[in-house]
C-alpha cells in the first residue's frame, strides 16, 4: 500500500508547490526573432527566454493551436527566471501556411526535420510547386543551424485532445507499437498525459515517477520527419510532453518533473 501512495504524494507535492511558486512576480519574458535566410517568412519563429538562457537546453512548441502547452511553459520559464521557449507563431493553426508570387503551399511544421519527413509534409496549393522544397529545406537547416544542432537535451510542448492521440496508440498491437522499445502506462494516470522520450535514462528516471512514458525504438521509428526522429539521428536526449488540451495542471506537474530531470543530468 506504501509503494503504490508513493506516486500519488510525488504528484501531489508538485502541484502545491506550483501553485505558491505561481503567486510570486516574475520578471518578463523577452522575444527574440528568428532571422531566415533572404529575409524568407516560412518558419514564423520566436525565441522567448527568461532572465538566464540555458547553453545545451533547448524547449520547443511548433504547433500553434496547441495553447495549453505554450502557455504553461511560458509561465513555468517566467518563474524559473531560466531558458528559452522556440515558439512557433502562424495564426492559431496546426499547418503553418506559405503563400508568395511562385507558390502556395503548407505543412505540418513537426514534419519536417529530416529529409524524407519534408517530402511527405509539403502539400502543394498552387503555382510551381518545385520551389517548396529548396526554400523549405533552407529554413529548415537555418533554424537547426542556429538552434538545435548544439542542444544536450530538447523538450517539446505539445497538446492532444480527449478523443485523440494517447499513450494507447503506442501499446502491443497498436498502430504505434513498431516505433516504441518499451512503455510504461499508469492506469491510474490519463492516457493522454504522457511523454515520449529517446533515451533510456529519461524513461526510467520519468516512469518510476508514476508518469505515462514511451521509449522510442531510435533503430526503427519510421522517419516521419519529426523532430523525435531527428533528435534520435543526432543522439540527443529527446523529451516530448504530450498533455490534454485545457489540462494545464497536468501539463504543469509534467514540467516540473522535467525540470528535475534536467537538473539531476544537465545543470549539476
Amino acid at each position: 500500500m506504501q509503494k503504490q501512495l508513493l506516486p500519488f504524494y510525488h504528484h501531489l507535492i508538485i502541484i502545491i508547490f506550483t501553485f505558491f511558486t505561481l503567486q510570486i512576480a516574475a520578471e518578463p519574458l523577452k522575444e527574440q526573432l528568428f532571422t531566415e535566410p533572404k529575409d524568407q517568412q516560412i518558419l514564423p519563429l520566436k525565441n522567448i527566454c527568461s532572465r538566464s538562457p540555458w547553453a545545451n537546453i533547448v524547449w520547443i512548441h511548433v504547433h500553434d493551436d496547441e495553447e495549453t502547452a505554450r502557455e504553461v511553459a511560458l509561465q513555468t520559464l517566467s518563474h524559473l527566471q531560466q531558458g528559452c521557449l522556440l515558439d512557433l507563431q502562424h495564426g492559431g493553426s496546426r499547418d503553418i501556411y506559405v503563400q508568395n508570387a511562385d507558390i502556395s503551399y503548407h505543412f505540418d511544421p513537426n514534419r519536417i526535420f529530416t529529409q524524407q519527413g519534408r517530402q511527405e509534409a509539403i502539400k502543394c496549393d498552387d503555382g510551381d510547386c518545385r520551389l517548396a522544397m529548396p526554400e523549405l529545406t533552407q529554413a529548415v537547416e537555418q533554424l537547426i543551424s542556429q538552434y538545435l544542432q548544439y542542444a544536450q537535451l530538447i523538450v517539446a510542448v505539445h497538446n492532444n485532445h480527449a478523443h485523440g492521440l494517447s499513450i494507447l496508440h503506442y501499446a502491443n498491437g497498436s498502430a504505434g507499437a513498431n516505433d516504441t522499445l518499451q512503455t510504461a502506462i499508469n492506469p491510474q494516470q490519463n492516457p493522454h498525459n504522457f511523454f515520449l522520450v529517446t533515451s533510456r535514462q529519461a524513461y526510467e528516471f520519468l516512469s518510476k515517477r508514476g508518469f505515462n512514458v514511451i521509449l522510442q525504438d531510435n533503430d526503427r521509428v519510421q522517419d516521419d520527419g519529426s523532430l523525435s526522429v531527428w533528435a534520435a539521428h543526432k543522439k540527443i536526449d529527446y523529451i516530448n510532453i504530450e498533455a490534454e488540451r485545457g489540462h494545464n495542471d497536468n501539463q504543469v506537474e509534467m514540467l516540473h518533473a522535467v525540470w528535475a530531470y534536467m537538473q539531476t543530468y544537465y545543470l549539476k
